[in-house]
């Protein structure tokens, strides 16, 4: 019989694309608007046979009428503390009313035509392949209806397979 030693997740969960309590970036094109906005949730899989990324946009976001119309994003892992007030900044205002990207002082790059934040120290180029509205019957645990949807403005769940990783 093996032992088996228990281990807290948070002590194995590092790195750039753990995504746990870090700020992303998404950033994804609406014909020639580039948007972005910032993002706690998401996360990188393997399923279909492919490398993946999942991320959670609420379904009011200009964000997710930009995927909806590119079906291409990237995620960009910045420095939390040197970008704390850009991160901020993406969350609060809407793409549909101003030039996000200009607001908060960051640089569009672009990889075959995919943007992403030119700052970031790691990017990850995705094409959709699949999304699904959250749906409140679907919850088991409706405590998170009570903390997280109390004004039903379910997220959508993407998922992207993986383009490119970019390292700086």
């Amino acid at each position: 019989m093996h032992v088996f030693q228990p281990v807290n997740p948070e002590d194995i969960e590092n790195g750039a694309y753990s995504f746990v309590g870090q700020r992303i970036i998404i950033t994804c094109k609406n014909g020639d608007k580039v948007n972005a906005v910032s993002a706690k949730w998401g996360g990188v899989g393997y399923v279909w046979d492919k490398r993946v990324t999942m991320i959670f946009v609420r379904s009011n976001r200009y964000t997710r009428e930009c995927l909806d119309n590119s079906g291409e994003y990237s995620i960009s892992f910045m420095n939390q503390e040197t970008y704390r007030g850009a991160l901020k900044y993406l969350d609060l205002v809407s793409g549909r009313d101003e030039d996000k990207i200009a607001g908060s002082r960051l640089t569009v790059n672009y990889d075959d035509g995919i943007p992403f934040i030119d700052e970031a120290g790691e990017v990850i180029t995705c094409k959709v392949i699949y999304s699904q509205p959250f749906d409140k019957s679907c919850f088991i645990d409706m405590g998170i209806i009570e903390d997280i949807y109390k004004d039903e403005n379910y997220h959508i769940m993407y998922i992207g397979e993986v383009k490119k990783i970019l390292l700086r």
